[in-house]
């Protein structure tokens, strides 16, 4: 098999979590009898404003003064930071099964025409402020990500650049688990990129949206329904308010204290757990994708891996 290079893009990104989350699912999936998976040769945060800077990552494979990954305090590609990155993973990945205490949903199945195997690959995620600003005509799209204007996956396969949104996905896998269902009212504030693939995976659910305003609104043409109903729960994309909260930061506490918040609290780490594992289905490993770990079991993973880190 051949060898990728993972990279998570944007400003700020220092704090990503991505770069251990990809890690812990390309070690669950290489315990697989028989799985063709390329290796994880590197990953990297690219902190940049413009999406341009993130490809030319892609394409030299270096980032100038790499900066300090804040998990580890050091660059990622270093001696220091690679180490410690693969024992929170070998610490993420003694638990074998899900803790109970945390609620679980399927992931989707894979979508149909996505890429094949590469030789030498680039996996990107993109978040704010890029995900608006891919316009390369050569970059191929797997679902409406154009169309919403809202891309956060990407993925080089050795011959040309694939494009996808799995944000509205993702948060419809945590609206599921967290018990909201999918035909209701969702009160949404904001109208960012984030905003918009929420709002139009949910709608193409068969919901509606209660724009609530914020500092950037929804188009009124975009695929989206609008409701004046009283929403059924709600979640604030400018200050990281509503019944599922966008943002996630530090968490403290041992493993069990953690493991209690996130069976309670639906934030932001249950967004880009879900939305990541959807990156893997539908665009990076679509083929190996009824091998995923289940929303829960990596997320108990990933709760071990941060309080090794910790």
């Amino acid at each position: 098999m051949g060898k990728v290079a993972y990279g998570v893009a944007g400003e700020p990104i220092v704090h990503s979590l991505s770069p251990l989350l990809v890690s812990l699912v390309h070690a669950h999936l290489s315990l697989v009898e028989k799985i063709k998976l390329p290796d994880l040769k590197k990953v990297a945060v690219v902190p940049t404003p413009g999406v341009e800077n993130a490809l030319a990552w892609a394409y030299a494979g270096a980032v100038p003064n790499p900066p300090d990954w804040e998990l580890v305090g050091s660059p990622l590609g270093k001696f220091r930071a690679n180490t410690l990155l693969q024992r929170a993973v070998d610490a993420g990945m003694e638990i074998v099964e899900a803790d109970p205490r945390l609620p679980d949903c399927e992931t989707p199945d894979q979508l149909h025409h996505t890429p094949a195997p590469g030789i030498d690959e680039v996996w990107m995620s993109i978040t704010a402020p890029l995900k608006h600003q891919l316009t390369a005509a050569a970059v191929r799209y797997i679902d409406d990500s154009e169309l919403v204007r809202s891309v956060n996956t990407m993925r080089w396969d050795g011959r040309q650049w694939w494009a996808g949104t799995t944000d509205g996905d993702g948060f419809l896998m945590v609206a599921e688990a967290f018990g909201h269902s999918n035909d209701s009212v969702l009160g949404i504030t904001g109208g960012g990129g984030t905003a918009r693939s929420v709002a139009a995976a949910w709608c193409a659910a068969g919901g509606k949206v209660n724009h609530q305003g914020g500092r950037r609104s929804l188009d009124e043409n975009g695929p989206w329904e609008f409701s004046e109903d009283e929403p059924a729960f709600t979640i604030d994309f400018d200050d990281g308010g509503g019944d599922i909260i966008a943002p996630y930061g530090p968490m403290e506490g041992d493993f069990d204290a953690r493991i209690e918040h996130l069976a309670k609290v639906a934030d932001g780490r249950w967004l880009l757990v879900a939305q990541h594992l959807i990156a893997w289905a539908r665009l990076w490993s679509p083929e190996n994708a009824i091998h995923l770990p289940s929303l829960s079991l990596i997320m108990t993973r990933m709760v071990a891996a941060e309080v090794y880190l910790a």
